[in-house]
């Protein structure tokens, strides 16, 4: 799990290091903690959480 280990990286670094990480998933599996679009057009599910008027989280995903 890494979380939001990007967050100091240029745009070019961090597709560099979405390839790098889409690289290794075929032996790992890998969970990344993103808001940076390099990361997260390279990634093969997206998840987000959302918290609604009332306190209560949501979680949505999505299959690419």
């Amino acid at each position: 799990m890494l979380d939001e280990v990007d967050a100091a990286l240029d745009k070019k670094n961090s597709e560099k290091l979405s390839h790098l990480i889409k690289q290794y998933a075929g032996k790992a599996q890998y969970i990344l903690i993103s808001h940076n679009d390099g990361i997260i057009t390279e990634a093969s599910n997206l998840y987000g959480i959302s918290m609604n008027e009332h306190g209560v989280s949501d979680c949505v995903s999505l299959k690419i």
